[in-house]
């Protein structure tokens, strides 16, 4: 299962409460429902894209809207973002979806398209580098890096401010494509890249992985002097081939992908980070536990 329900209370965090299971028509449905007389927010954390799960969330928040508690969803990988254009437009369908929940609050992680701003209400959009920064200083793991390469034009101004952040020299790759079609016909360095030193690639997506796997080609360096990043880890097909390619491989657990075996050497929880964002609901709840006299 990749949806965790939660409750948020003034007396900490709750884990475990309610259980969803499934009719035998395929209809989802919610039990055990905790009795809950403090204020609380509900908190649906869905990892991944599964429709399946996202419906679940909603009759979470269905329970929520009921009893008159807001509700937050905590959706690191927001489904669909690489589909915003074209039809049918996934990102804004997917959006549709998450907006008729009602959320007070979404939390996401480095969504690969500004557009999903644009379609979601109330988007906490969360920085990605803090979670960089924590799978760098892993103990079992720790590297020194000399510079951040940008694997393509979409990945570069995520690059870039990762190497400000980290104080490191900033290359860029690009992907050389037909003109005719637009089909991939291979990676180029832009910049001259020194042949001595560790380099780490920096993007927010891994799907099957071979951009990774061109780019490493590309630039002629041993695996030793190359780790990579991406924020969300699908490494679906032949994903696990970037260990010949890369020392380190770097991603969060947003997606149900992080865990394919072989892959990724470390994963950053992405839990603690968000809850650390969610929005003081104290006068939504007041609110509702305080219904207005009648005179």
């Amino acid at each position: 299962m990749t949806v965790h329900l939660r409750l948020h209370t003034p007396n900490g965090y709750l884990k475990g409460v309610g259980d969803s299971f499934t009719f035998p028509g395929g209809e989802h449905h919610l039990r055990d429902l905790p009795s809950v007389g403090a204020a609380a927010v509900w908190v649906a954390d869905v990892r991944g894209a599964s429709a399946d799960d996202l419906v679940k969330a909603a009759l979470w928040a269905n329970v929520a809207h009921q009893r008159q508690m807001p509700f937050v969803l905590m959706l690191p990988y927001l489904p669909a973002a690489r589909a915003d254009r074209g039809e049918p437009e996934g990102a804004r369908v997917y959006a549709e979806l998450i907006n008729s929940m009602n959320p007070q609050q979404v939390i996401g992680i480095d969504a690969h398209s500004p557009m999903i701003g644009r379609y979601l209400r109330n988007l906490t959009q969360l920085d990605p580098f803090p979670l960089l920064l924590r799978a760098l200083q892993d103990a079992d793991h720790r590297e020194r890096y000399d510079g951040v390469i940008s694997p393509d034009k979409g990945a570069a101004q995520r690059a870039y401010t990762a190497a400000h952040e980290l104080g490191l020299d900033f290359y860029r790759a690009e992907k050389v494509r037909e003109f005719d079609t637009g089909k991939i016909l291979g990676i180029e360095m832009k910049d001259h890249l020194p042949r001595h030193g560790r380099y780490l690639v920096v993007d927010d997506i891994c799907d099957g992985g071979g951009t990774f796997m061109g780019l490493a080609k590309e630039t002629g360096l041993h695996r030793d002097q190359l780790g990579l990043w991406v924020t969300h880890g699908i490494f679906s097909g032949r994903a696990y081939d970037l260990r010949e390619h890369y020392r380190h491989i770097y991603t969060t657990d947003s997606h149900p992908g992080h865990n394919r075996v072989g892959v990724a050497t470390v994963i950053v929880p992405t839990e603690t980070y968000m809850l650390q964002h969610v929005k003081d609901f104290s006068e939504h709840a007041l609110r509702a536990s305080c219904p207005p006299v009648s005179h």
